[in-house]
């Protein structure tokens, strides 16, 4: 009964930048940042205190994390590559990778030993701490968005800097909105791509695009 939409037409269910284009332009919407202020307000950050986003957060997309500030010494202090998503509230910063069919499991260690999600952390760091920076002083928070079946194996170091948010997640927390965005046929489109990142493993995402083609057949053959 799904309509298909343009994710189907232009088969970018699995397209990370086009999913984090999508997830920036709704969190931007007048209409859905109560909805959004929703959904980060209820992740558990353990020791941290729960994310507030408030009516006048603003995002970046793709932004370069490279400090450049000759008192900083690069050597202990790796930086660089685009943050997929960068999220600031007036007391907050929240770095979002997003990963989908990527492999964020083998994240490869640059010749400096880190890699990108510990230069993520370093930038949103060095934001925080320079103090002739519009982000000086401000709380941070690190996400990583991912679908069931490819779940990062992190090191213990990055366990405890970032929190791994599900597909799953997500769309159980609109499941239980859909009166909020049901008339919007982007955000229901939106909505429906990110289902099959819900699923337990590879074969059933296989099975669940084999099946949604064969159904599709019949109704085009009635």
């Amino acid at each position: 009964k799904r309509e298909v939409s343009l994710f189907d037409i232009c088969q970018i269910q699995n397209d990370e930048n086009k999913f984090s284009n999508a997830l920036a332009y709704f969190m931007l919407r007048q209409e859905y940042r109560e909805l959004w202020n929703e959904f980060f307000y209820s992740i558990d950050f353990k020791s941290k205190t729960k994310i507030s986003l408030g009516e006048k957060f603003t995002i970046t997309r793709e932004e370069d994390s490279k400090i450049n500030d000759d008192k900083v010494n690069a050597k202990n202090t790796p930086s660089g590559g685009r943050i997929d998503l960068m999220i600031r509230t007036s007391n907050a910063l929240v770095v979002i990778e997003n990963k989908i069919k990527s492999d964020v499991n083998s994240i490869s260690e640059d010749g400096d030993n880190s890699n990108q999600l510990n230069r993520y952390y370093n930038y949103a760091n060095w934001l925080a701490t320079k103090k002739d920076s519009a982000d000086y002083a401000k709380e941070r928070y690190f996400i990583i968005l991912t679908p069931k079946y490819n779940i990062p194996n992190l090191n213990e170091d990055m366990k405890e800097i970032y929190k791994i948010v599900t597909y799953e997640d997500l769309y159980s927390f609109l499941t239980l909105r859909k009166n909020k965005f049901e008339q919007d046929r982007n955000f229901v489109a939106f909505y429906d791509a990110m289902y099959r990142h819900t699923l337990e493993n590879v074969n059933d995402y296989m099975y669940y695009e084999m099946q949604e083609k064969f159904f599709r057949r019949i109704i085009q053959n009635q």
